[in-house]
């Protein structure tokens, strides 16, 4: 459960900071989010990758709609992609790789301040 809502509040946040600030702030939200809502390290990199990676395939795919693909025919020119589709799937992977990584250095950091509780003898 911590998990949805920690992805969920991910995809949230970046989104909102995707309006007005630089792209790498999907970074410190991913990092941040997770410090503060720990998890093990795979969760933490799933949720920072799922979450800032749909939502930049999201954002991309608004950007496509809006400027009817005049923008993403150009970058499919530039880049050896062979559609625009493949286009949006490669930045939300990019995206979720940055997210990911955002999210598993905030949850490692955690970590290093936390100790590890002792197991019992009589536990």
């Amino acid at each position: 459960m911590l998990f949805l809502f920690r992805l969920i509040l991910i995809s949230v946040v970046t989104y909102l900071l995707a309006l007005v600030a630089p792209w790498w702030s999907a970074i410190l939200c991913a990092a941040v989010i997770t410090f503060f809502l720990p998890g093990n390290n795979f969760n933490a990199f799933l949720s920072g990758f799922m979450g800032v990676g749909l939502i930049w395939m999201v954002m991309a795919w608004k950007v496509d709609v809006e400027t009817n693909s005049i923008m993403s025919q150009k970058m499919v020119e530039l880049f050896p992609v062979d559609e625009v589709n493949m286009l949006i799937i490669i930045s939300g992977v990019i995206g979720g790789l940055a997210g990911a990584l955002g999210a598993f250095s905030g949850n490692s950091f955690r970590q290093i301040f936390i100790k590890k509780k002792e197991k019992s003898f009589y536990a």
